[in-house]
């Protein structure tokens, strides 16, 4: 007697997806007079009849359909297979010398970038040492280091009364803030 298997458990048998074991049952189905259609259940009345009913069924594939599809894909990869590997050592020399070829590109590539890199270094290089200059030049003084000259008194002369006192110590009041001795 055949076993039948559902699509799930069909890839479970092969160790394929869903997918594989119905693109092996869809090319059935479409030719109802397909010689593997005994294979597949429900066979075309029940199919119609379910259909018709509205009712959900689920597709069945025999074993011995699958054992035969997998051996003729394996018959087919293997055969497939065998020209390949013998001109593997032929591709892969030219997939290494490609590699190879890609190597030295990158290479001028990294050492083109390292020039640019070196250049824009010189010129933050440069930029450092013109700010530095600048921040010389506008920096504040403390003013400690300015000269006697440069320093003006604001505070008005002390003028002589009659009576010998001054009247800068008389009247505080009139001295304003902005004009006091700092020094």
């Amino acid at each position: 007697m055949t076993t039948f298997l559902t699509v799930k458990a069909a890839a479970i048998f092969c160790n394929r997806s869903p997918s594989s074991v119905r693109r092996i049952i869809y090319p059935i189905l479409e030719d109802n007079r397909h010689p593997d259609r005994h294979h597949i259940e429900p066979d075309v009345a029940t199919a119609k009849s379910l259909r018709v009913k509205g009712e959900n069924f689920a597709w069945k594939v025999s074993e011995e359909l699958l054992r035969r599809v997998m051996s003729e894909e394996g018959t087919k990869t293997n055969s497939e297979s065998k020209p390949a590997s013998k001109n593997a050592p032929d591709q892969s020399a030219a997939i290494l010398e490609i590699f190879r070829k890609q190597l030295d590109i990158k290479d001028q590539q990294i050492a083109a970038q390292n020039d640019v890199i070196k250049g824009l270094s010189e010129r933050v290089r440069e930029g450092n040492i013109l700010m530095g200059s600048l921040q010389q030049q506008l920096s504040l003084t403390d003013g400690s280091t300015r000269n006697k000259s440069g320093v003006v008194d604001a505070d008005p002369p002390v003028q002589k009364s009659e009576k010998g006192s001054d009247a800068a110590t008389k009247s505080p009041a009139k001295s304003h803030w902005l004009f006091r001795k700092i020094f």
